[in-house]
């Protein structure tokens, strides 16, 4: 039996190195992370205080966003440090996204 073309490149592929990764890029990576866990209260709230919002709608959805980066956005300002510059710099818009699709 032969391997398919896919197979073939595939197998020839080389392990990556686990030590490409920074510590920086960690770490922004958890911050991302943490930073999406607080917003899905947020996203939640909107939703029970939205409950004919629709999952597939654009507007909706976009709404939800607005809302919930907004308060990212107080709390990133009240916080400061690490987190709050994170969130300033779109961290606060990425979350609010990643937490309204969550709860839509």
């Amino acid at each position: 039996m032969g391997f398919s073309n896919s197979e073939k490149k595939s197998s020839s592929l080389k392990p990556t190195n686990s030590n490409s990764v920074s510590r920086e890029e960690l770490r922004e990576f958890d911050l991302n992370n943490q930073l999406a866990k607080l917003a899905l209260p947020l996203a939640q709230a909107w939703k029970d205080n939205h409950p004919n919002a629709q999952p597939a709608t654009d507007e909706d959805l976009d709404d939800c966003v607005l809302a919930v980066a907004i308060e990212m956005a107080v709390a990133g300002e009240a916080v400061g440090g690490p987190m709050g510059a994170l969130i300033a710099a779109g961290g606060g818009v990425a979350a609010a996204g990643v937490a309204c699709r969550r709860v839509l």
